[in-house]
Order: C-alpha cells, then sequence, then structure tokens
C-alpha cells in the first residue's frame, strides 16, 4: 500500500507547481485585502477547496494515461486496497492545503490582519469531504473525461443555490420576510456545535464513499 500512496504522490508532482504557484496568488490576494476594515485569508481558504477537489480527478486522470488499472491488477494489492489508498491521499492533501491557509494566516496576522475564526478551517474541509465523496464514486464509474462534466456541475451548484436565494431575496415583501427570518434562525444556531455537526456528517460520507468506490472497482472490468 505504501508504493500505491508514493506513485499517487509522485503523480500530483506534475502539478504541484501550478497549485503552489495559484496558493501563492490567493495569498498574495488576502494580504491585499488587508487594506479593507474585514480583509481575511478566504481566497486561500477557498483556493485549498478548489485543489483538494482537482486531487481525485488529477490522480485518475494519470492512471488512465499510463494505464495503471491493468498493471496494479498484478501486483500483491488487493482493489480494496487500491481504493484506499486513493482516499487516503486525498486526505494527506487535505491535510497540506489546510496547514497552508493555517500558515497563511499567521502570516496574515502578524503583519496586522484579522484574525480568522474557525470556518477558516473547518469549512474548506468539510465541502473538500462531501465534494471528494461525491465525485470520487463517480470516476470510478464512469472514468475521468466523463466526471469531469459531473465535477464542474458540482462545482457550480453551490452558486446556483446563491443565485436562487439572491432572487428569492428580491421577491416580494412577505418572500422577504420569510427568507429573513429563516436566515436569522440558521444565525442563532451555536457555531462550534454545528461546524461538530457538519464534520461528523462529512466524515460518515466519506467512509460511505469509501465503500461504494470499493464496491464500484471490484466489479470492474480492468
Amino acid at each position: 500500500m505504501k508504493g500505491v500512496i508514493t506513485k499517487d504522490l509522485l503523480s500530483l508532482k506534475q502539478v504541484a507547481l501550478t497549485m503552489s504557484i495559484l496558493m501563492m496568488f490567493y495569498l498574495f490576494l488576502g494580504f491585499m485585502s488587508m487594506k479593507n476594515s474585514d480583509g481575511s485569508m478566504s481566497y486561500l481558504s477557498i483556493m485549498a477547496l478548489v485543489i483538494n477537489v482537482m486531487v481525485p480527478l488529477s490522480c485518475a486522470g494519470y492512471d488512465e494515461q499510463c494505464g495503471w488499472d491493468q498493471f496494479g491488477a498484478a501486483l500483491p494489492v488487493s482493489k480494496n486496497q487500491i481504493v484506499a489508498c486513493r482516499y487516503l491521499v486525498n486526505l494527506m492533501v487535505m491535510g497540506f492545503t489546510t496547514l497552508v491557509v493555517f500558515v497563511g494566516n499567521m502570516i496574515f496576522m502578524a503583519c496586522g490582519g484579522n484574525a480568522s475564526g474557525p470556518e477558516t478551517y473547518v469549512i474548506p474541509i468539510v465541502l473538500s469531504l462531501f465534494y471528494v465523496a461525491i465525485i470520487t464514486p463517480i470516476i470510478y464509474k464512469f472514468g475521468v473525461q466523463k466526471s469531469r462534466i459531473i465535477v464542474i456541475a458540482a462545482m457550480l451548484l453551490p452558486s446556483m443555490l446563491v443565485f436562487a436565494l439572491a432572487m428569492l431575496w428580491n421577491g416580494s415583501a412577505e418572500e422577504e420576510s420569510s427568507l429573513l427570518d429563516s436566515l436569522d434562525r440558521l444565525a442563532s444556531i451555536p457555531v462550534i456545535p454545528a461546524f461538530i455537526m457538519a464534520s461528523v456528517i462529512a466524515v460518515a460520507v466519506y467512509v460511505l464513499s469509501l465503500l461504494l468506490s470499493m464496491k464500484i472497482y471490484n466489479h470492474k472490468e480492468l
């Protein structure tokens, strides 16, 4: 299994430079936001989320290019172990991007920026777990090329929801009042318990995704 994990990490070296440049760019945007009273490193958190979501596609894409599935079938490693390694690599990347966000925030605060709350770290990880849990079984089922379209759709879905909320916000006075009441109720939810609950659900969904991917990969003809 160590060799399979190393293979995925080495394949990510091909996109590591691009990811590093993007992270530095978003770090720069965070420092530029210091001119605003509400400046923060949210840009870096967003970039961390994007990288976390794109890693499964990148790894699977390189596997398809070099015919890894056929080669892996000849190794003394089970299909379940191969899938588990991919999910472990995803977690390792999430941990690394979270560390980058943490270091960026420490530098930002040392330079006089506003302190970031726990949402800066929790939200990208939770969303990454959900996104990766959704797209990884799809990649195993349909392959990388077809999955790209689904991943793009999944990334656009939150934007569509925000747009829908904006449309409701601009509706009638009664609808606006109802929406504001709903937002007020959401705002009254304690932050820490909400983060804990969201994290537990995300981990559970990730584990279920792992089991589903194992089932799909075991029935896949290599």
